[in-house]
């Protein structure tokens, strides 16, 4: 089958979804498939050479000079397709459309459940450790004017990140707590931050550690706070981690510059967990 009758099966399959983003097919190439409109613009691009098509997509259209960005890769081979893979191909690249220009109607963030805690007593008897779900409800109780912010990231993203949320939100009041908190906020801050490091799970712990503990970045003042209130268990990794957040070095710029965010899997870089291990 050629290239231009694959496209044109393509651009069929996708005519409802582009009327309903108010896309119009855009001056193409012979190897490209290009719509576009207010909302920005995507573009399939087939390399005749491996018979890889590219799905790339970009927010602003601005003719030859936007600037896409590589969504997804296929492999389409045009001597070896029928119409029931040209619908097999449409219907992926529908899924990401959708994914990336829908507007989603507003949700009442009432209705959303916060990530679940690890039980206190299982967490206590070895039975399962504390997660980062566990951080996050433990967080939203603390500090309530934090739940729509972590019920929201679950609607966005299926699930609590962590990183992403401390880094944006949660370290400022962490860190505003230790600077200029009461005594009693502060011990209740580090009570729940030192049990769930203690019964946690080693992402968990790193996510404590370093993401938010590990921002305090040797303050004398704030670390003399934090070793009022921390617990053996969780001093010694909590201050090897100050030191070397406190300075530029492979470590640090690996913690500003992460691997890529993959779901649900346990992130090869557990610096906490590191820091423990050397003190045994």
């Amino acid at each position: 089958m050629e290239l231009y009758d694959i496209f044109k099966g393509i651009e069929k399959n996708l005519s409802d979804a582009n009327k309903q983003y108010g896309f119009t097919r855009k001056e193409s190439a012979e190897n490209t498939l290009t719509f576009g409109g207010d909302k920005g613009s995507y573009r399939l691009v087939h390399n005749g050479e491996n018979n890889i098509l590219t799905f790339e997509c970009a927010y602003e259209y601005s003719g030859e000079n936007t600037e896409y960005n590589t969504i997804s890769r296929l492999l389409l081979d045009p001597e070896n397709i029928d119409d029931r893979e040209i619908r097999s191909v449409s219907n992926e690249i529908l899924e990401e459309t959708e994914r990336l220009f829908k507007t989603n109607k507003p949700v009442n963030l009432d209705k959303v459940k916060m990530p679940k805690s690890v039980s206190r007593s299982k967490a206590k008897n070895g039975l399962i450790s504390y997660d980062v779900d566990s951080l996050a409800n433990r967080f939203g109780a603390l500090y309530p004017e934090f739940k729509d912010t972590i019920k929201q990231m679950v609607v966005d993203y299926g699930e609590f990140l962590p990183e992403t949320f401390f880094t944006e939100y949660g370290n400022a009041k962490v860190l505003d707590v230790i600077k200029n908190g009461s005594e009693a906020e502060q011990k209740k801050l580090f009570k729940a931050l030192g049990e769930i490091y203690e019964d946690g799970t080693n992402e968990v712990q790193d996510v404590i550690g370093v993401t938010i503990l590990g921002e305090m970045k040797n303050d004398p003042e704030m670390m003399a706070v934090a070793d009022k209130y921390m617990t053996e268990y969780m001093s010694g990794p909590v201050h090897e981690i100050n030191k070397l957040t406190a300075k530029k070095n492979k470590y640090t710029k690996k913690l500003k510059n992460p691997p890529a965010y993959k779901p649900k899997r346990r992130k090869a870089f557990s610096l906490a967990n590191t820091l423990s291990e050397q003190q045994k």
